[in-house]
């Protein structure tokens, strides 16, 4: 995607990284610091992976309940929730964050599924007053995550946000700017992402990120965003779950559906495995020793016998060693379990352990 960071123009962007077709900031200097600013304070950064559909027309809400796994009949303005768009056979097209306004359905997809949300979206609506339009090049998406995350945005906004479940959503003033603060939990750490015109990001960065500073954090790139994120067990569609994983293999099935909402496309199989069975391989932390992080795709062995693969590694600030998501077999995943990782033609020792891979940390 061709556009600027309003975080690229800061003298400490060291480095820049892309991100499913995104330019971002890979890191401002020193990326440990950057972790420790996410897990200790806050940091700022540039969410334009992000993307927003928007869904408007009187049958909108019926249509998309039709749809996805969770119940978005339940929603109010303000309200929002997570959930998964299935294929018929149950397996996951994408996930997204469903947005209630009084006058329309927000999404937020990642780039790695936006489009195909939106393509099967407008597939199924013949009939129905509901129109999807992708207004992604229209905001920006600016994360702000940490214990003091809170204060930041006060700060920003003149006052404190309400407390707000995950997913909820409030509209704030910024400077000249409005934007919605939306409660973000990916990272394990209490945050938000605000959604703004993309004319007002660089100023409204600039703002946040002088917020930010003054509770001890700092801006953040995209590395320190994923050691965090894999530290806190989050699955990121397109790298750890695809249109090729079940619900349940990827962990969705207590944040992203619903199991008494009624029907949706994929629904028969996501709930006969829920009420009669289980899965066969499960999205798996491992703890690894040494100090090689292995690529995603390394094979993950017991014995000689493949049971999985990586599908996230980072070498973790929170534990010292390198730590990864793998999706492994069940009789691989109990915790525990010794198994041993093939990188680059070396077999690394590694535990199969529970996610979150490091305590999740209580809001300041």
């Amino acid at each position: 995607m061709d556009r600027r960071s309003p975080l690229a123009g800061l003298p400490e962007a060291a480095a820049f990284t892309e991100v499913a077709g995104v330019r971002l900031p890979e890191h401002f200097g020193d990326p440990d610091a950057e972790c420790r600013a996410l897990r200790e304070a806050a940091g700022v950064l540039d969410r334009a992976t992000t993307g927003l559909l928007r869904l408007t027309g009187a049958d909108r809400v019926r249509f998309l309940n039709g749809m996805i796994t969770n119940d978005v009949k339940a929603l109010t303005p303000g309200a929002g929730l997570y959930a998964a768009l299935c294929s018929a056979q149950g397996k996951v097209l994408g996930d997204l964050r469903v947005l209630a306004l009084e006058e329309a359905l927000l999404l937020l997809c990642e780039a790695a599924c936006r489009a195909r949300v939106a393509q099967t979206l407008e597939r199924f609506i013949i009939a129905d007053d509901a129109k999807v339009a992708d207004a992604s090049g229209e905001v920006a998406v600016l994360g702000c995550y940490g214990p003091k995350a809170a204060q930041a945005v006060a700060r920003v906004a003149g006052s404190p946000p309400p407390e707000l479940a995950p997913h909820h959503h409030v509209e704030v003033r910024v400077g000249d700017a409005h934007a919605r603060v939306v409660a973000t939990p990916f990272l394990g750490v209490p945050g938000f992402d605000l959604l703004l015109p993309a004319a007002a990001a660089a100023a409204v960065a600039g703002r946040l990120l002088e917020a930010v500073k003054g509770v001890g954090g700092r801006a953040v790139g995209h590395a320190a965003f994923e050691t965090v994120r894999v530290e806190a067990g989050t699955p990121w569609y397109g790298l750890d779950f695809d249109e090729n994983t079940l619900p349940q293999e990827a962990g969705l099935e207590t944040t992203a559906v619903s199991f008494t909402k009624g029907c949706y496309i994929g629904q028969e199989t996501v709930a006969r495995i829920h009420f009669r069975g289980h899965v066969n391989r499960r999205l798996t932390g491992l703890a690894l020793e040494g100090n090689t992080v292995p690529a995603r795709g390394s094979r993950v062995l017991r014995g000689e016998a493949e049971v999985g693969r990586v599908t996230s590694a980072v070498r973790s600030p929170a534990r010292g060693t390198p730590v990864a998501l793998a999706m492994l077999r069940r009789e691989a995943g109990e915790p525990g379990t010794s198994l041993t990782v093939e990188a680059d033609g070396t077999l690394l020792t590694a535990e199969v352990i529970p996610l979150p891979l490091t305590p999740p940390l209580p809001a300041a």
